[in-house]
């Protein structure tokens, strides 16, 4: 297609930049994503850590995608590997935009980006619905087990299996205890109470921010009450060590503790005093301070621990709608105001 600019001819390719599906996590009415733009004044985007290849593949449509950042990368995507601090943003002076794809913030200096006037976006509902599914999923696993039926056809093998996988108490028989009370710890809570479970939280932010229906305690009082309490805050330097050795044992000897949200918010070293003290108390954790977790790994040996590969967000639908956080940078680049802006 060829456009005409006085007082002379320029002829531009136009490349045509295929709209997303409008239930992804991300602008969806920006007016820009329905129009042509010149591969002339194209972006330039560097992809810090891999996205799915459906966002790839739209992005690389709309932008020019650096290999390594540089002063003419306009945009930064990222996941959780890559730190965006000073250091970095020092690499890339005509910054603009940092994309988020998930929801933590605490690997991004917030501070620096906006004294430099860099745009933060995210997707803050991108993954909400498998983080619950996943906690939902491991709680039953602990109070619910299940198991195929034995090899051995015998009486006595088929009833000592049913024995051994008899649960104590249904779910909606504890007490269930919610750590941080966002968007996945409300969705949770939600959940549970529809199971007919006792829910109640603690949350740095006053009740007025929450929905009815859920009692919110003291942080040591949630722990003293709950038979189970799941963690759901985010990494933020005043919740490293949030999680104590006197916090547990309010717990109690046959507490369970999950956490899917930040490793950094439990005291590791207290946690498996706890558990080695009481064989009844159970951890299950998701996430930890460094990952992969190393074979010295001080809870790796417990039996009453069960450690899973950072696996809550990990579904197919999940990290496709984090990658599709590439819209909003380029709404932010184009001058349209993305749907989730953080600063």
């Amino acid at each position: 297609m060829i456009f005409y600019a006085t007082p002379r001819v320029n002829f531009l390719q136009r490349v045509a930049i295929e709209f997303p599906p409008a239930h992804h996590d991300s602008a969806t009415t920006n007016p820009w994503h329905h129009e042509l733009m010149s591969v002339d004044t194209q972006p330039t985007i560097w992809l810090a850590d891999p996205i799915p290849a459906a966002c790839q593949a739209w992005l690389s449509a709309c932008s020019k995608l650096a290999e390594e950042p540089s002063s003419e990368v306009d945009a930064v995507v990222v996941r959780t590997a890559t730190p965006v601090d000073r250091n970095l943003l020092d690499l890339m002076p005509h910054l603009r935009c940092v994309g988020r794809a998930g929801v933590g913030m605490d690997h991004i200096d917030l501070e620096t980006c906006v004294a430099r006037g860099i745009t933060v976006v995210n997707t803050p509902e991108a993954n909400t619905g498998s983080v619950v599914e996943y906690a939902i999923a491991l709680l039953l696993d602990a109070v619910r087990p299940r198991g195929d039926i034995p090899n051995e056809p015998s009486h006595e093998v088929w009833e000592s299996s049913r024995r051994q996988l008899t649960g104590g108490r249904r779910l909606a028989e504890h007490r269930i205890g919610i750590l941080g009370f966002g968007r996945i710890g409300q969705r949770l809570g939600e959940v549970l109470k529809v199971l007919g479970a006792e829910v109640a939280f603690h949350d740095l932010k006053d009740d007025s921010y929450f929905p009815r229906g859920f009692s919110s305690r003291s942080l040591e009082d949630l722990f003293a009450w709950s038979d189970i309490v799941s963690v759901h805050v985010d990494g933020r330097s005043e919740n490293r060590g949030l999680v104590t050795g006197d916090l547990l044992e309010s717990l109690g000897p046959s507490g369970l503790l999950l956490n899917t949200s930040r490793g950094l918010v439990i005291n590791t070293a207290d946690l498996r005093h706890w558990l080695a003290r009481h064989h009844q108390a159970r951890a299950i954790l998701d996430v930890y301070e460094e990952e992969p977790v190393s074979a010295a790994h001080p809870l790796r040996n417990l039996s009453n621990a069960r450690l899973l590969p950072h696996l809550a967000s990990r579904t197919e639908s999940a990290v496709e709608a984090m990658g599709w956080v590439v819209r909003d940078v380029m709404a932010v680049l184009t001058g349209s105001e993305p749907n989730h802006r953080v600063c």
